[in-house]
């Protein structure tokens, strides 16, 4: 998925901030701006630790790329050169506004660490829990046992690559 990192920070329950990946150490403060994307949870569905943070990928879907490219072209605005581009400037956007109207997406894909709790111990029920306390993720993630197994999933996606809708 090509779209911005970013890393949510859960206190309580709530969202309490949101920063992109920066260099490694410091990002930039988006939260106001990812507060407008709808699957993008305030407050988690149920009990969880009481801080933690989760990290996924902000996206803009291409059916959305393509459609906001086209109000962009009859507004007589410059065009967006790519759906990664888009998704990264419409979250670092100063006016939430704006970020809002854009049909941005976003699936988290792992856990970065919480406090006080303990959690799954393998990636797979992590993602599970994630789900359960009202996360969105792929939904083409899939649990594999063999090695085999990875090869054929990946010559499948080779194949089938294009087809998605991000």
């Amino acid at each position: 998925i090509d779209g911005l990192a970013v890393a949510l920070t859960y206190v309580d329950g709530r969202l309490a901030t949101g920063a992109t990946r920066g260099d490694g150490f410091r990002g930039e403060n988006i939260t106001q701006n990812l507060r407008t994307i709808r699957s993008v949870p305030l407050s988690v569905l149920k009990e969880a630790p009481a801080r933690f943070e989760v990290r996924g990928e902000v996206f803009l879907p291409k059916a959305g790329f393509n459609r906001l490219n086209q109000e962009r072209a009859e507004a007589g605005l410059p065009l967006f050169a790519n759906p990664r581009n888009a998704a990264a400037g419409s979250v670092r956007q100063l006016d939430p506004r704006i970020t809002a109207k854009r049909p941005l997406d976003i699936y988290i894909y792992m856990l970065g660490y919480a406090e006080g709790e303990a959690t799954p111990p393998t990636h797979w029920e992590t993602m599970e829990y994630l789900k359960s306390l009202g996360f969105k993720v792929n939904p083409n993630n899939a649990l594999l046992t063999s090695i085999e197994q990875v090869e054929e999933l990946h010559h499948t996606w080779v194949e089938r690559r294009e087809s998605l809708p991000y």
